[in-house]
């Protein structure tokens, strides 16, 4: 199995941890809307991702490319950008919203490790698209 397929594969997983991650987050609106569930969290939103996140996977998106020699066009950046920089991010933050349903404070450093790794794999796999 080549690179390009295991890009692809970890790609179609972010897509669908992250529509997971987002209709908990809408069943959960909704519930306090009906009057059946607590008010949601503040800030609950997938893009509201913590900066370490997007630093871990523009490192490992940056390691991936220059270990594979990628060339520095504008169209390479871009794709590099969206697909090893936003969407590792933006699932790692998903893994985390799904763990804790929500809450801010129920992050403990093991599933932050957790988070950390899904956007480190997502961003070095992701050189794979380029």
């Amino acid at each position: 199995m080549s690179i390009e397929h295991i890009a692809v594969i970890v790609l179609a997983v972010e897509v669908v941890v992250m529509v997971s991650a987002r209709t908990g987050i809408e069943r959960r609106h909704w519930a306090h809307a009906k009057g059946r569930g607590p008010a949601p969290h503040p800030r609950e939103d997938l893009t509201f991702v913590p900066a370490a996140l997007y630093g871990i996977a523009a490192a490992a998106m940056a390691v991936g490319a220059l270990t594979t020699s990628v060339k520095p066009t504008l169209a390479a950046l871009a794709t590099a950008a969206m697909f090893g920089v936003l969407l590792p991010a933006f699932t790692a933050n998903a893994v985390l919203r799904l763990s804790t349903r929500g809450g801010r404070r129920a992050v403990t450093p093991r599933l932050r490790g957790l988070a950390a790794t899904v956007a480190a794999t997502g961003g070095l796999v992701s050189v794979g698209l380029i």
